[in-house]
């Protein structure tokens, strides 16, 4: 019994002394955990404070809003060429301007051409083919385009230029040739004779040259109007074509 007693003795003690050192290593362990948690916090903590600093510190910071003095040269530089540029444009395009108030410029190639009188086309440009007259009844090619008006209203000049002839026509009456160079001259027909101009003066689109008469003997059956031609050197052309630019 004794014996048995022992043994049972030693069986107690060595199962408390496992539990014992089992216990001691657990509390070692959450020891070292709290060890560490500790320290992490606190690291973490610091790095924490650290970048609130920081962000502090930027937005206490005023921005830089002023443009260096070398950048404001630099652009002051690159500015004032532009400005002299168009000025220079500037005075260029006015010196154009008052060139061509003062310059006769041909109507073939600048200057946009008008009708010497308002009124109906009452007979059309023929373009070479034989129309029949209504004074004479003969068939006969018709070079200009007839525009109704009343006897004695104004007729100017369809471009700038210059009275290249002033004549009586046995067939279309008192004529006014214009001469607006490039090789392109105007001619107005069935004029009255007391003219405004000579041949020699210089005119502007829309001078006055002269009113509607009723000398041209060819063309005397038809109302009072307008006979105009125009030629590009020796080939007569439409009128109504040349004044709407086609």
């Amino acid at each position: 019994m004794s014996k048995q007693n022992t043994n049972e003795n030693r069986s107690k003690y060595g199962n408390l002394g496992f539990y014992l050192v089992l216990a001691l290593c657990t509390a070692m362990i959450g020891v070292s955990c709290w060890f560490a948690y500790t320290q992490t916090a606190d690291n973490l903590s610091l790095q924490l404070d650290s970048a609130l600093e920081s962000v502090g510190d930027l937005a206490a910071a005023k921005p830089e809003t002023n443009v260096p003095k070398s950048t404001e040269r630099a652009e002051t530089r690159s500015t004032q060429p532009m400005v002299s540029m168009q000025t220079t444009a500037a005075s260029a395009a006015a010196a154009t301007t008052a060139e061509t108030s003062t310059t006769t410029v041909p109507a073939s190639s600048k200057e946009k051409p008008v009708y010497p009188i308002v009124g109906e086309v009452i007979g059309a440009y023929s373009n070479g083919e034989l129309v029949k007259s209504a004074t004479t009844g003969v068939w006969q090619t018709h070079n200009g385009i007839d525009i109704a008006a009343q006897e004695g209203a104004q007729v100017c000049a369809m471009a700038a230029g210059e009275i290249a002839a002033v004549t009586e026509d046995p067939l279309w009456g008192v004529c006014v040739t214009i001469d607006h160079g490039d090789g392109c001259k105007s001619r107005y027909c069935n004029l009255n004779a007391d003219l405004e101009v000579n041949t020699g003066d210089k005119v502007e689109c829309g001078s006055i040259i002269g009113t509607v008469g009723k000398t041209a003997d060819a063309e005397s059956g038809i109302p009072a109007h307008l006979h105009f031609e125009v030629l590009q050197g020796d080939r007569f052309v439409d009128p109504e074509g040349f004044i709407k630019g086609n």
